[in-house]
């Protein structure tokens, strides 16, 4: 009975860990490398497969759902196929797409 309070908790423990890992792990390219990412605003009819199926050639992939109810999303690509602002001009040209924009890191102000 008591090894098996101990082990309920090392389990929660570890697939807490797992969950917690695997939720801050973004794509990476065979290098090791993260791959870069587009923010897309999609039209309420535009499901992530239909946008990626019209963008396959440059590996556009969804890498998470940023607002569910303005349908934006966080999408990696093959750099090596396309540059991110002929990307985003495909996007912006496609009945798909109401918006997309470059995903820039933002760094908070030391406030001291």
């Amino acid at each position: 009975m008591f090894q098996n309070t101990i082990t309920r908790p090392s389990i929660l423990l570890l697939l807490f860990s797992i969950l917690v890992f695997s939720c801050k792990s973004g794509q990476k390219d065979v290098e090791g490398k993260a791959l870069p990412t587009v923010l897309v605003q999609m039209e309420q009819e535009t499901t992530v497969l239909m946008l990626e199926e019209e963008f396959s050639k440059y590996g556009l992939q969804q890498e998470k759902m940023v607002s569910r109810p303005m349908h934006i999303y966080l999408f990696t690509y093959n750099a090596e196929t396309i540059t991110e602002n002929k990307l985003i001009e495909l996007l912006k040209e496609s009945p798909l797409v109401k918006e997309a924009q470059r995903n820039k890191n933002v760094q908070t102000r030391n406030n001291d």
